[in-house]
């Protein structure tokens, strides 16, 4: 009976294990990449602490993950630390570590609780979670996707991790919690000092009051020194007092009158806290795990004196996090809302809201589109809200109007969509009408509907409503109503991703008009018109190479016009521009009308086979804009070789 106590909290751990598991498992299969921050409580924190002090959102976050933090905050405060002792996968990893310790008979190092080892030990991860804060707080990005070993692990190391922070914390938590048990969750873990924070909820409520009060009577005290001043209180608290008074209303308690003093119940529980000598278990460490409560024969443990709440830490850790869920689901923080420009006098402000922006997707885009929208008279201020690719723009009625807003939002979308066989001299120009067809993402996913198709070989918008679209097609193209809308009103778009893989987009547009009248283009025409060639020069290669001899190396690639290719040029570019010898480079036409590579190098310095040596590297080194520089894996696979032209 004994061995079956404890069966829901395990289901739980290990249910969490295999979730991960098929998660990341079904991503490579699919080749769809798997969020592995999907449900993480401490990102979710991280984020919504830069909501609080920076007013932006993480790109990575959702607000999922917000509500889960925020779940987590409040579950600690009421209940305990159960999503440390029923969800984490690392402390479920860490009790397996010393479980399988215990198994091949190896000793374990102990450290008292309460002692001068332990005590010490403690600092790391507030010192941790001072880092983090501070770095996340600076820059509205997860730092602690520097070092997570659960983050490093689920992504197999090639997550935004730095290497020696996150090899150092995957051999901290599976040798540290093999040798001392919970030695990661004890001493290392930031999510644990942020949950001792809450524990301690009346110290933390009246430091949360103390700051704000200074702030009120005009003491802005910076924010490096309050996360200082809290991590050090805490860390205090936390050495010295080492349990909590009032709150949570859950604990472990002892029946004295039953209890035979073995001390059982204290050598077996993962934390080492002294329960065989406490009434009501109230240390900072105590997750309600249930093992002293499972190790007990006399049945002197239980959950506030009684039987009957020894299923409530699971049943609560289930509905807090079917809570999160909802909230997360239909509730959104705006992922940036800002104001500017000086409003006239007694001008009132009035809101469009415009939803179904599938370009709106992060803190990037959402900045994106807030340079955008100042660049629009009248307009003085956006929200964004990616979850929904919804935003809200603030405009000033007598300056502009919803429709010129719209124009405004609206961006015109010009793409080939295949190649054009050598046969066709002209093409036939069909115009729609399209209905939810929001912004120029929607386009392309259109774009890509007909590209799946024979006979489509370009596509551009206009902003209208309904949108307008038209199609360059083989002038031999069935392009009836019936084929034009089964082609566009499709649901699912199988989009191909780099790689190999696919991923699924939802598709919801509309065929609203047909034109019966069809114009024409001539082959010539069409080829300039949709031919979107970029340009890389390198001026500190050129000035240091100014007047030397050079030539041309020209090479094809499959695809290269395709949206999925383009997109990896920038990066090509990066890469080479860091390269002797290289000028220069771009994408042309060649005289046989086919789109090709062709690079500018330095003779003497660079040759046909240096150049094919730098396009086939095992990484490409890229130097980003903030002057960091480091290796990432190719994004293009170069197979055929190509030529010098001149």
């Amino acid at each position: 009976m004994k061995k079956i106590n404890n069966f829901w909290k395990n289901l739980l751990q290990w249910g969490v294990i295999a979730a991960i598991l098929t998660f990341i498992i079904t991503g490579l299969i699919t080749g769809n990449k798997a969020d592995v921050e999907a449900y993480c409580p401490f990102g979710g924190l991280q984020a919504f602490s830069t909501y609080l002090v920076n007013g932006t959102l993480a790109c990575s976050m959702s607000m999922v993950q917000i509500m889960i933090g925020i779940v987590l905050a409040v579950g600690v405060i009421l209940f305990s630390k159960l999503f440390c002792g029923y969800l984490c996968p690392l402390g479920t990893l860490s009790e397996a570590m010393g479980k399988l310790r215990k198994k091949i008979k190896i000793k374990e190092i102990v450290i008292p609780s309460g002692s001068i080892a332990d005590k010490a030990l403690r600092i790391i991860k507030y010192a941790l979670l001072f880092i983090v804060f501070y770095f996340t707080l600076s820059s509205s990005e997860l730092f602690c996707k520097n070092f997570d070993p659960y983050y490093a692990m689920a992504t197999g190391f090639k997550g935004e991790i730095t290497a020696w922070m996150s090899l150092t914390t995957v051999i901290l938590l599976f040798c540290g919690s093999f040798f001392i048990s919970m030695f990661w969750c004890r001493y290392i873990c930031p999510l644990g000092a942020i949950s001792h924070i809450f524990k301690f909820t009346l110290w933390f409520v009246a430091f949360i009051l103390l700051f704000v009060l200074l702030g009120f009577l005009g003491l802005h005290i910076p924010l490096t020194w309050i996360l200082a001043i809290a991590c050090i209180t805490f860390y205090g608290l936390e050495i010295i007092v080492g349990k909590t008074k009032y709150l949570p209303v859950l604990n472990i308690t002892r029946d004295t009158k039953t209890c035979n003093n073995c001390g059982i119940c204290a050598k077996k529980c993962p934390y080492r806290i002294d329960v065989d000598k406490l009434e009501v278990v109230r240390h900072i460490d105590c997750t309600l795990c249930g093992e002293c409560i499972n190790s007990c024969a006399q049945k002197s443990l239980q959950v506030n004196r009684s039987k009957k709440f020894r299923w409530f830490p699971t049943i609560i850790v289930l509905v807090l996090f079917a809570a999160a869920l909802w909230l997360g689901g239909n509730w959104e923080l705006a992922t940036i809302d800002e104001r500017w420009g000086e409003l006239p006098t007694d001008a009132q402000l009035e809101t469009v809201e415009m939803s179904g922006l599938r370009s709106v997707k992060c803190y990037g885009s959402s900045k994106a589109f807030s340079a955008q929208m100042q660049k629009v008279s009248g307009v003085y201020g956006v929200a964004t809200y990616v979850r929904a690719h919804r935003v809200k723009i603030y405009y000033n009625p007598a300056e502009t109007n919803e429709d010129n807003i719209a124009t405004a939002v609206f961006t015109p979308f010009v793409s080939k969509l295949n190649a054009l066989p050598a046969d066709i001299s002209v093409l036939n120009i069909v115009t729609l009408g399209v209905d939810k067809l929001f912004d120029r993402m929607d386009a392309n996913y259109l774009g890509q509907l007909f590209r799946q198709h024979e006979g489509f070989y370009g596509i551009e918008t206009e902003y209208a409503c309904p949108v307008i679209v038209r199609l360059y097609v083989d002038p031999n193209t069935d392009v009836s109503e019936k084929r034009l809308r089964t082609i566009v009103e499709r649901k699912i778009l199988l989009m191909p991703t780099h790689g190999g893989g696919e991923t699924t987009i939802k598709c919801n547009y509309q065929l609203v008009t047909l034109d019966a009248a069809i114009g024409t283009v001539s082959r010539e025409l069409f080829v300039q018109q949709f031919f979107r060639g970029v340009s890389y020069p390198y001026k500190k290669n050129m000035e240091k190479h100014e007047g030397e001899p050079t030539g041309i190396y020209e090479l094809t690639y499959p695809g290269l016009e395709k949206p999925i290719v383009t997109r990896a040029l920038p990066f090509l570019s990066n890469h080479l521009s860091q390269k002797s010898g290289i000028l220069k480079f771009e994408t042309v036409l060649n005289e046989e009308e086919e789109a090709v590579i062709q690079i500018t190098f330095v003779k003497g310095v660079a040759d046909a086979d240096k150049i094919w040596e730098y396009l086939t590297a095992p990484k490409w080194h890229i130097r980003k804009s903030d002057g960091t520089e480091e290796d990432q894996d190719p994004k293009l696979v170069f197979e055929t070789e190509g030529k010098v032209i001149e």
